[in-house]
This record gives structure tokens, sequence and C-alpha cells, in this order.
């Protein structure tokens, strides 16, 4: 019984490691800041980068350079410049490996990211973003 029990307990540490997937640079080991910390005290995190997490919300339809991430009510852009892409399904957990700021929002590219969204969505005229070296999806 206790052998079959290691074997069940290696095959779901096995899948959960499996499924996880990064995009970009390879992650730098470390604990990943929760994205609705770090947003309390965004001047603390803003001048290196770091890792955040949050749940994904939403991502590119056009492309998959930038998804949402949400903690708690607290919303960030994570973008990846074009560097790399994220699957445009992705969903679950993700860490992001870069650099936060609290950006001003200008019409046209608020209109551009609400199209990139593939269903209507509002886009604040200020948010929190994450220009993305690394992406890990869980």
């Amino acid at each position: 019984m206790l052998n079959k029990l290691l074997v069940l307990a290696c095959l779901f540490l096995f899948t959960a490691t499996a499924q996880a997937k990064t995009y970009g640079a390879a992650m730098p080991k470390g604990k990943a800041v929760d994205i609705a910390v770090a947003a309390k005290n965004l001047k603390a995190y803003a001048s290196k980068p770091a890792k955040f997490k949050g749940r994904i919300t939403q991502v590119c339809q056009m492309q998959g350079c930038w998804l949402m991430i949400e903690s708690k009510g607290t919303a960030a852009r994570v973008k990846t410049n074009d560097l790399f892409f994220v699957p445009k399904d992705s969903k679950g957990e993700a860490i992001v490996f870069g650099e936060i700021k609290q950006v001003e929002m200008k019409p046209e590219m608020a209109k551009h990211l609400a199209e990139d969204a593939g269903k209507p969505v509002v886009v604040a005229s200020s948010e929190i973003q994450i220009i993305a070296a690394s992406v890990t999806i869980k």
C-alpha cells in the first residue's frame, strides 16, 4: 500500500512540474512577489527586475504579446515587447520576471490593447505594467 502511495505521489509531482512552461529567457531562481503586494509598494520594486506572480485573466488574441495577471483585485499587464509570445489560450498562474512600473495610457494605445483582447474590454487610463524577460505559466 505504501509503495502505491509513493508511486501516486511521484506521478502527481511529475505531472504538476511537467505542466509549467517558460517563455522567453530562463526564469531566475527565487521567490515571486504577489502582484497585489508589489502594487501596494510599487516604488520598492520599480528600480530593478524582480519576479511577480498572479492569475492570468486575459491574453492578447492577436499574437500573445501581452497578458494580464491579477491577485486580490489588483491587475498588471505583462508585455513581452515582441521578444517572445505566450499561447493565446494561456490560463492559470503565471510567474513573471521583469521590470514593473505605472504607465499612463494614451487613448490610441488603450484602443489598440482593447482590440487585441479579442472581446470588449475597458482599458484604464493608467495601469501597472511589467516588461517581461521571462514568463512561466503553471
